[in-house]
């Protein structure tokens, strides 16, 4: 049977968070993916969507390595795997280096083989009880790991958005989480990482836009709804480089320019470059969309839904309910 996933926002308080977990829960949906941006830690997010639900999948993702020594990112991800045995899942990424230094204070953003060795070493250490990483100056280090009652271990994924991050993924890790991704480029790494593939499960899921609407007003409020979100991931090269790779070179320009020039950048976010991206539409639409995204090789797309109208919950609620499966 098809899987079916969605992302809860960020930025809703934590008591409508859970009130939605419970409303997507009884729809039917597989998994809940909670996105780390700024603002609230999503391993402590996830603990509490996770012991307020039954049964739906609590994922995060992505979390960024550079946010947290490797020690840390296995003591949360193990305390939340207990909390919910047989439904965590926690993708890793690399970070964004325009944003690591500048707003985190990070070092700077992690490789793709680094990320790759994480999940390796987290996976073991949940197994064995012993964590070998390395120190900020490369020495090999190991931490016995004591009072850590994992039943089932979560499924490590990996973000990625290049073919360099998709093969380790596929040869590290449990899947891999796509976002702001054409169907051509979904394609391409999903084919990659079925030829790179070791012999485990593995899932591909990719975050994508949607909006349920009826009439062609409240399509145009999606269209610039999804604009405001994307002109702001075009800042950041491991996005707006990839879609103008993808053959959107003009879009993505005309978008930074007008950041550069203090204009509105997202009125400068292309329709075809939404459509690239997004799916809008009645919910015929957007299920050909979703069954389009599968085809290309996504096992489960995780819907990152805007919202239309002065009643924001009802249009959420209405995306939701129409494209349960």
């Amino acid at each position: 049977m098809a899987r079916l996933a969605t992302a809860l926002t960020a930025r809703a308080p934590l008591a409508q968070l859970i009130e939605q977990a419970k409303l997507v829960e009884g729809l039917g949906y597989d998994r809940i993916w909670l996105p780390e941006i700024s603002g609230r830690d999503s391993f402590v997010t996830g603990a509490v969507v996770a012991t307020q639900t039954d049964s739906i999948g609590v994922g995060l993702g992505v979390v960024p390595l550079p946010s947290r020594p490797l020690p840390a990112l296995e003591m949360a991800t193990a305390a939340l795997a207990e909390c919910a045995p047989g439904r965590v899942a926690v993708g890793l990424g690399a970070g964004h280096r325009e944003t690591a230094a500048s707003q985190f204070g990070w070092p700077g953003s992690a490789t793709p083989e680094a990320v790759g060795e994480a999940v390796v070493a987290m996976r073991e250490a949940m197994r064995s009880g012993t964590l070998h990483h390395r120190s900020a100056a490369g020495e090999p280090l190991i931490l016995e790991l004591r009072g850590q009652h994992v039943e089932t271990p979560p499924d490590l994924f990996i973000g990625a958005l290049r073919p360099r991050m998709a093969t380790v993924a596929a040869r590290t890790a449990d899947g891999m989480l796509l976002n702001w991704v054409t169907e051509d480029r979904a394609a391409r790494l999903c084919a990659l990482a079925a030829a790179n593939r070791m012999e485990r499960r593995f899932t591909t899921a990719a975050y994508v836009p949607v909006c349920v609407v009826a009439g062609s007003r409240a399509r145009e409020e999606a269209y610039r709804e999804v604009a405001s979100q994307l002109s702001s991931y075009l800042q950041l090269s491991a996005y707006g480089d990839l879609l103008a790779e993808d053959g959107y070179a003009e879009d993505v320009e005309a978008v930074r320019a007008a950041r550069r020039h203090g204009r509105n950048a997202a009125a400068a976010v292309s329709a075809r470059l939404v459509e690239a991206v997004a799916l809008i539409g009645d919910a015929d639409e957007v299920k050909a969309g979703l069954s389009r995204l599968r085809a290309a090789g996504i096992d489960e797309p995780v819907l990152a839904p805007v919202t239309v109208g002065v009643d924001s919950a009802a249009s959420l609620f209405g995306t939701w309910a129409a494209l349960a499966e």
